[in-house]
């Protein structure tokens, strides 16, 4: 793509005109929204902000936008005819519903659950609540499958992993972690959190064949909603001790309606479908072009994007000896969110400096609380964490790096 394309798609976001000199690189705390999600926001608040499921025309409308949105959901992790979504406010709530719906299936503290210490705490805290048994994999010295492989026995019930840690920004091959769960431990189940992977590379739990999946939409170009997907069977173990949450009357089979507890943000289900809009503007989409083939025509557009941002960086960042970088000392499989730390300075005072300069980011530990507590970090200094998706650009980079090293 050339850098007149990116540009156009840098202009469908109203937030580069409103802080023009502002370099934004916090994406992995959530990422900006195009005019298309604005604009179906307002217009559903304008034509159709009825309650759903009545007869009448505004509420038949509104009753297809939310249905169109779980369409749409379905589509983006290529889940349709084998799986469910489930909407909802965040991932963590999601997966805490999730969990107290294995709390019925989970009945032994010899029952064993698998977490990694590079979790979001989305993905790890929700699991310690349960009877079981809980294995870390200390997945912080390094991606090992053979490891984790060491990990699982018959007694493993759940495997709750990221798919990219929201600090170091590798991506876990989770179709060879889910072979070695069916081959290793066949009555366990996977639960794989992809906030920090959703915004940078298409998700197919078709090919992956996971259990269930989970992300947040507003770090993909989207509202302040959350989508589980889990597949048909793996719903289905709820479904035979009637382990939905909602009403007592509402049938288990309608897994939607049985975990989407109260009424679900319809406004935001219009915005997932500005997030559809947004996808089809990107892969330049004819009107009869297959849905899912727009969305993996985008990421492609998108991973192509991004690789020369986390490349510029992490080769900068590499060339400075009292700088640590977390995770591997490669590019390879890895996301544009790179996280470090320097011996010299803390991680506040390099912040501090580059908002000073108009450049979004932040320090901490970012709910990634296992894993700089394993590094032995302060957990409330801990890393720098710059994040970048596809509508940034070299430029952008080359400015932070200037910046970075008035003090690096």
């Amino acid at each position: 793509m050339s850098i007149k394309q990116q540009e156009q798609l840098r202009s469908e976001f109203p937030f580069f005109r409103e802080h023009p000199e502002w370099i934004f690189l916090e994406n992995a705390g959530g990422s900006q929204v195009p005019l298309s999600v604005i604009n179906s926001i307002s217009n559903y608040y304008s034509r159709t902000y009825v309650q759903v499921g009545a007869e009448y025309d505004q509420s038949s409308e509104a009753t297809q936008t939310v249905k169109l949105a779980h369409d749409f959901c379905r589509e983006l992790v290529n889940g349709n005819g084998i799986g469910e979504v489930v909407l909802g406010a965040s991932t963590t709530q999601l997966i805490h519903t999730l969990s107290h719906a294995f709390d019925k299936l989970i009945t032994s503290p010899d029952d064993e659950i698998i977490v990694s210490n590079t979790a979001h705490e989305a993905n790890y805290g929700a699991w310690t609540k349960l009877q079981g048994k809980i294995i870390e994999w200390q997945a912080h010295k390094g991606i090992n499958y053979e490891e984790f492989s060491a990990l699982l026995s018959e007694r493993t019930r759940i495997v709750a992993l990221p798919h990219v840690s929201n600090l170091i920004g590798e991506i876990l091959d989770v179709e060879t972690i889910v072979q070695l769960v069916r081959s290793r431990s066949p009555r366990a189940r996977v639960i794989v959190d992809g906030v920090a992977y959703a915004p940078h590379r298409a998700i197919d739990v078709r090919q992956w064949n996971v259990d269930f999946y989970v992300f947040s939409l507003y770090k993909v170009y989207g509202p302040h909603l959350s989508v589980l997907y889990g597949s048909n069977s793996a719903w289905q173990d709820f479904i035979d001790i009637s382990a939905g949450p909602n009403h007592f009357f509402i049938p288990q089979s309608n897994v939607s309606y049985q975990y989407e507890i109260g009424c679900l943000n319809h406004e935001a289900c219009a915005g997932i479908l500005g997030i559809k809009v947004y996808f089809e503007r990107v892969a330049k989409a004819s009107p009869d072009q297959p849905v899912r083939e727009t969305i993996e025509q985008a990421y492609r557009i998108f991973a192509n994007l991004e690789q020369p941002l986390v490349e510029r960086l992490f080769q900068y960042l590499s060339t400075k000896s009292d700088v640590t970088i977390l995770g591997s000392a490669t590019t390879n499989f890895r996301c544009p969110t790179i996280s470090f730390r320097s011996s010299r300075l803390s991680s506040s005072e390099i912040v501090k400096h580059l908002h000073a300069h108009k450049i979004a980011c932040r320090n901490g530990h970012m709910y990634g609380y296992r894993l700089i507590a394993a590094l032995g970090l302060d957990l409330d200094d801990a890393v720098v964490r710059l994040s970048a998706v596809h509508y940034n650009t070299v430029a952008e980079i080359e400015r932070c790096i200037e910046v970075l090293e008035e003090i690096l």
